[in-house]
């Protein structure tokens, strides 16, 4: 058996794909959008860098950015978004708030591992097989890209404290996201966890995540969510 020992927190965590899954990594996570028909976007959706959204006339947008604990709130008009916040025109305002949050960042340079809220850990294995995202709830989403033609996902947690790891729950979804449930067996704080979203047999992305009780966070979609495909 492995033994991985939880020293300290570290702000910045990363989620590596298996695989590219876009020509380009997800700028945000799409929190709350409501009265927006035409938008082409649904909660808990993945939105890229020059992705254009139609809020009129008086559609609602929240999005959380994944690489600096930005919310941008956006009310109705065109929306193009880009790195430094949305382009809203048509009749469109925004406002950016900024919240604490666990970034996921591509990167895990000496200021990144400076910065931010997940569990590091020592082990004997490469510094890249480990990256891991930390999260305060007890029973997290979890969300990948969405597919452009969507079948049945299947997801799979398994325990990596063991030797070989050992499967603690599965289950299957025909949507992009899913909550553990309450009556899946408890996952203990601090320790590592990898979940797998499989497609017909061939491992689509996955994530190395752990439960850390301690983390201060606000409760939000993004706060509490393991977001893979990073």
């Amino acid at each position: 058996m492995r033994t991985l020992k939880s020293l300290t927190a570290v702000i910045c965590v990363v989620l590596a794909p298996v695989a590219a899954l876009a020509e380009e990594r997800p700028l945000a996570l799409v929190e709350h959008v409501a009265a927006a028909p035409d938008a082409g976007i649904q909660m808990f959706d993945y939105v890229y860098k020059n992705d254009k959204i139609d809020l009129r006339p008086n559609g609602e947008l929240r999005i959380a950015y994944f690489n600096n604990c930005q919310v941008e709130t956006i009310s109705g008009g065109l929306v193009k978004l880009r790195d430094d916040g949305a382009k809203v025109t048509k009749g469109g305002a925004s406002t950016i708030a900024a919240r604490p949050c666990q970034t996921a960042s591509l990167s895990l340079d000496k200021a990144a591992r400076e910065a931010g809220v997940a569990v590091k850990r020592v082990t004997p294995f490469p510094e890249e097989e480990w990256r891991e995202v930390s999260v305060a709830a007890a029973k997290p989403r979890f969300i990948w890209p969405r597919l452009e033609h969507d079948g049945e996902a299947s997801v799979t947690i398994f325990y990596l404290d063991a030797e070989p790891a050992e499967t603690v729950w599965q289950a299957s979804v025909t949507d992009h996201y899913i909550t553990y449930p309450d009556d899946a067996p408890v996952l203990q704080p601090g320790m590592p966890y990898e979940v797998v979203i499989s497609y017909d047999g061939k491992r689509h992305v996955s994530g190395v995540f752990s439960i850390d009780p301690a983390l201060d966070l606000p409760i939000s979609a993004l706060t509490t969510t393991v977001p893979l495909g990073l």
